[in-house]
C-alpha cells in the first residue's frame, strides 16, 4: 500500500503530435481471451512501447500524448492487476485503475501502456517488501530515499508529469501501513510528511499518499496531523463495524478533514467478509452464500471469510462514491472468475464511472 510540464504543451506542438498518435490511444489490450471480465478489445502492444527490460522509445515518452487521454469517474480496480510493464493479468474491463509496485526501469513504459488501455495508475515507487527499507528491523529513511532517487531522470519526470496532467496517474503511495510493527515503531506522521515533501521535490504535481489498514488511520498517533501528505488510502473489512460501512466511512472522512487530506478507499475481498467469532474449522466457518467462502487466514478471534458478491457491489459503491480512488485488495483469479463476482464488479464499476472525477491532491 510531476513537474516541469507546461512548456511541453504548446498548441503548435499538440497539433503536430495529435494526428500521428490518435490511433495509438484508441487501442487497448486484453491479455486473457478466456476471462469472463474480458472484452473484445484489440490485443496489440501499444505503439512505441518496447519489452519490459528495454524501456521506451521517444514516442512513448511524448508528454503531448497526455492531452488525448480522457478519464471520468472514480478510478476502480485491484492491487496488483498488472503482470508486467505492458500487460495486465485480467481484462482490464470493468476495472479502470489499480495500484502496482513499479521501478525506474519500467515506469515510463507502464505509464504509456496504461494510457493506451485507458487505465489509471496508483503508483508505488517505493513498494515491495518492507525489508527493502529497514535496517535492524527499523525503517531506514536513507534506504527509502535511495530508491526514490532512482526516479530522478528527465525522462521519468516528463512521463510522470504528463500522466498526472491527463489523469493516467492518480497518485503515488509512499508507504504501506505505517502503524504496523514491521516498521520498527519509528514512523510518525511528521516523518511521512517529510517523505511526501521529498517526493514532491522530484514530482511537484504528483499526489502523494499513505496506505493505512482498517483501523490504522483512525487510531494511530492521534495527536499528530498530516500536513503534506495529499491522501490517505483506507481498506474496509467487516469486523471493523459489523458491516456498517457508512459509519466507518464517515469517521475516516471526518478524520481526513482535520488533516486537510483527500480520501481513497478499498475493500478487502479475500478476508473482509463476515467473521464468525470462535470458529476455526476452516470452510465450515464460512458457509456460502452467507459468506463468500473461506478467507486466507484466521485471527482476531475467528476465521476470516471472503466477501459475498452483494458485499463487493454495495460496499464498493458506498465507499467509492466518496473517494478519489477505490481499490480492491487484491487481485485473485479464483475470486474474480466467479460469475456472481464478475457481475458485482461490473455493477460497482458502472456506478463509479458516473461519479465526478476527484483529485487525490490536497486542496
Amino acid at each position: 500500500m510531476i513537474h516541469e510540464f507546461a512548456h511541453l504543451l504548446r498548441p503548435t506542438r499538440l497539433r503536430t503530435v495529435t494526428l500521428a498518435i490518435l490511433g495509438l490511444l484508441t487501442a487497448t489490450a486484453c491479455d486473457n481471451g478466456n476471462d469472463p471480465l474480458a472484452t473484445n478489445e484489440p490485443t496489440d502492444t501499444p505503439a512505441a512501447v518496447t519489452d519490459d527490460s528495454a524501456g521506451v522509445t521517444a514516442a512513448a515518452t511524448e508528454p503531448a500524448m497526455a492531452i488525448l487521454a480522457a478519464y471520468t469517474g472514480t478510478p476502480y480496480g485491484p492491487f496488483g492487476l498488472w503482470g508486467s510493464y505492458t500487460t495486465v493479468k485480467w481484462g482490464p474491463s470493468p476495472f479502470t485503475a489499480s495500484q502496482n509496485h513499479t521501478d525506474a526501469n519500467g515506469i515510463v513504459t507502464q505509464i504509456a501502456a496504461a494510457r493506451s488501455k485507458k487505465q489509471r495508475l496508483v503508483l508505488a515507487m517505493t513498494g515491495g517488501s518492507s525489508t527493502n527499507y529497514t535496517t535492524n528491523g527499523k525503517f531506514d529513511l536513507a534506504k527509502w530515499k535511495n530508491r526514490m532517487n532512482t526516479y530522478k531522470t528527465s525522462t521519468i519526470k516528463n512521463a510522470v508529469a504528463a500522466g498526472v496532467a491527463d489523469g493516467t496517474i492518480v497518485g503515488n503511495s509512499i508507504l504501506d501501513e505505517p502503524e504496523t510493527p514491521r516498521w520498527g515503531g519509528v514512523l510518525t506522521k511528521p516523518l511521512l510528511d517529510q517523505m511526501a515533501t521529498y517526493v514532491k521535490g522530484i514530482f511537484p504535481t504528483l499526489a502523494v499518499g499513505v496506505n493505512h489498514g482498517p483501523t490504522g488511520y483512525l487510531y494511530w498517533r492521534t495527536s499528530e496531523r498530516y500536513k503534506v501528505v495529499d491522501y490517505v488510502m483506507n481498506n474496509y473489512v467487516w469486523y471493523i463495524s459489523s458491516g456498517n460501512v457508512a459509519s466507518w466511512r464517515d469517521k475516516i472522512r471526518a478524520k481526513a478533514a482535520t488533516d486537510g487530506a483527500k480520501v481513497g478507499f478499498g475493500v478487502n475481498v479475500l478476508d473482509g467478509g463476515i467473521k464468525i467469532a470462535g470458529c476455526f474449522s476452516g470452510s465450515a466457518c464460512c458457509p456460502v452464500p452467507k459468506t463468500g467462502g473461506i478467507g486466507t487466514y484466521a485471527g482476531g478471534g475467528g476465521q476470516n471469510c471472503r466477501m459475498t458478491p452483494t458485499q463487493v457491489r454495495d460496499w464498493s459503491r458506498a465507499l467509492g462514491t466518496y473517494a478519489c480512488a477505490m481499490l480492491v485488495w487484491q487481485y485473485d483469479y479464483t475470486f474474480l472468475s466467479k460469475s456472481a463476482n464478475v457481475t458485482a464488479f461490473r455493477d460497482a464499476a458502472s456506478t463509479l464511472a458516473a461519479q465526478p472525477r476527484r483529485s487525490c491532491k490536497r486542496a
